[in-house]
């Protein structure tokens, strides 16, 4: 077995990204999942991919902000290294309001005005929302346009990501349902089912980034026990509406939450923002399915006609303080509780990861950056070394 023979646990958005840069570093990898490599089950098939850190802000810490502006920098950086189609874009975001919720729009520009004066903030007037975005002219009056923001194609990158670790012949174990973790000796000893037989895996280190699927009993290690990990419902529609022309992310103030419009290409939306505290994944319920389809409506009539190609509910992993967690104990690394930032924060959570490893096989791993992300997401640590 090679002395760099590591384990990811979870081949969701970090899982992906995680494999692939350690693979680029020499490491040999091993990706497992209980999931085929479509990756239909994760929470990041379940997203709209939004960059929107200025968007979040009101709900959000500040760290999350921060790295959401920190990860806009490095997403061209990771998508440069793939050979697969992606989408992303950065030509800004709109929130609008309806008269009824026109307090809440306010509140909103105030804070943000407030707590983040050093980012660009347009107010517009309707002449001004019909130039930048003329359909949403029908309906609204006036907007917040964030130059900075932006977002990406999460399922296309989910692809991508897949095409480029199997060019790099990364070994991955597909519908692997693990059942223990050991990290007490000198190896780590991963127990899975896969086929209906009990199989094990041994390796230096493991990388768990199974988000809510975490929560279930399979480590030996209680150093940082999950304890406070919990899922969040959340749920979208897919639409199709190619007399729609929006082109960019668009919010709509609402009362219980910001709903977001995407604009994809060829004439695909996603829809969604609902954020139940549930660990309840069943079919959407009547109620969402309502709010989200007349809220998309109302912000154009052209989604009356549109076709409901699909709609997905899945859990987001989150802590109690709705922010992302590293901690490291032996050989295992958990990382978790990336909430509903996963895109927007994913890439300075991997440089942490990567920290972590590089501290665990102690090497060095861009210090003047990690100094800088640490001070956003600490990595909890037993400084161990493997050797």
């Amino acid at each position: 077995m090679s002395s760099k023979h590591i384990a990811i646990i979870g081949a969701g958005l970090l899982g992906r990204l995680t494999a692939l840069t350690l693979t680029e570093q020499g490491y040999q990898v091993t990706l497992l999942d209980k999931d085929n490599k479509l990756g239909q089950q994760s929470a990041a098939y379940a997203a709209a991919g939004l960059l929107t850190p200025l968007g979040e802000a009101m709900h959000s810490d500040a760290s999350i902000v921060e790295m959401g502006f920190e990860s806009l920098q490095l997403w061209p950086k990771l998508l440069a290294k793939l050979d697969g189609y992606t989408y992303f874009q950065q030509t800004g975001s709109i929130i609008v309001s309806h008269e009824q919720d026109i307090g809440d729009y306010q509140r909103f520009a105030r804070f943000l005005q407030t707590h983040y004066p050093q980012h660009p903030l347009q107010t517009l007037n309707r002449q001004q929302l019909l130039q930048l975005e003329p359909e949403l002219g029908r309906s609204f009056k006036q907007g917040i346009y964030l130059p900075e923001e932006g977002q990406i194609g999460n399922r296309k990158l989910l692809v991508a990501l897949q095409q480029q670790l199997e060019k790099l012949n990364v070994s991955w174990i597909e519908h692997a349902d693990v059942t223990s973790i050991s990290d007490e000796s000198t190896i780590c000893t991963l127990g899975y089912k896969s086929a209906d037989k009990h199989q094990t895996l041994d390796c230096n280190l493991i990388i768990d980034c199974r988000g809510s699927g975490a929560r279930l009993n399979t480590s030996h290690n209680d150093a940082f026990p999950l304890q406070d990990l919990r899922g969040v419902r959340g749920e979208l529609f897919q639409l199709f509406a190619p007399e729609v022309k929006l082109q960019r992310p668009i919010r709509l103030m609402h009362p219980r939450y910001q709903l977001y419009i995407a604009p994809k290409t060829k004439g695909f939306y996603v829809v969604g923002a609902t954020e139940i505290e549930s660990d309840d994944c069943s079919a959407m319920t009547v109620r969402s399915s309502l709010e989200l389809l007349s809220a998309a409506y109302s912000v154009h009539p052209g989604f009356a006609e549109a076709n409901i190609r699909q709609h997905v509910t899945q859990l987001r992993p989150a802590f109690s303080d709705n922010k992302p967690q590293i901690s490291v104990s032996k050989r295992l690394i958990q990382v978790n509780g990336l909430y509903r930032h996963g895109f927007l924060i994913a890439p300075v959570v991997l440089e942490q990861v990567m920290q972590a490893v590089a501290q665990r096989y102690d090497t060095k791993h861009n210090t003047a950056q990690s100094c800088k992300f640490q001070q956003l997401l600490p990595i909890r640590s037993d400084n161990e070394i493997i050797h």
